[in-house]
């Protein structure tokens, strides 16, 4: 079929860019073990034990490939680290447990080598409940991100297991969920 003169096609749609709009994750988490779903309902990433010197926890990508591992240095402090490596120079963040309570904890989390313990200011700041799920992330003055429980309407008893983490855009998936993995599993 041939165009009339003077029409044009329409134009291409314009693509938008994946940090415009907040992503949201399901995660299940079972003791120790999380499983964090994308919008679609496929594993993205999940959280479980690390065996060996320290123990800890990893982050796994959905293939199965270690992204982050975190280990514990101390009471209520813990370094988290480039894939499997151990090493110094792959350290990803330092987090310390600042205060906790049984309805409230705060988490400071220093990325090298712009910050450390020594620092006053924090790269970023994790509040909220372990219990009621909840947790938001804090960079400045803006919200990182956001976990909070799976509410249903019409439904009175809600699981504790599952619930929603939102990264607002212009934020790294990646270090969000390790953050939040030191959050809600690491003691």
């Amino acid at each position: 079929m041939e165009q009339a003169a003077g029409f044009a096609p329409p134009p291409a749609p314009v693509p938008v860019a994946w940090s415009v709009v907040p992503v949201d994750f399901k995660v299940v988490k079972k003791g120790a073990e999380m499983a964090m779903h994308d919008a679609t309902g496929r594993l993205a990433f999940r959280v479980a034990g690390v065996g060996g010197e320290g123990g800890g926890s990893a982050l796994f990508h959905a293939d199965g490939g270690v992204l982050v591992t975190v280990r514990t240095s101390g009471q209520g402090e813990w370094q988290a680290f480039n894939g499997n490596s151990l090493e110094q120079r792959h350290i990803i963040f330092t987090a310390k447990l600042l205060s906790v309570s049984s309805t409230r904890k705060e988490v400071l989390v220093f990325i090298p080598p712009r910050s450390s313990f020594e620092d006053s200011k924090p790269s970023y700041r994790l509040l909220g409940s372990t219990f009621r799920r909840a947790c938001t992330i804090i960079k400045g003055d803006s919200i990182v991100a956001q976990t909070n429980l799976l509410y249903k309407l019409k439904k009175t008893i809600y699981s504790r297991r599952k619930f929603r983490v939102t990264i607002y855009p212009g934020n790294d998936n990646i270090l969000v969920m390790a953050m939040i993995m030191t959050f809600f599993v690491e003691k």
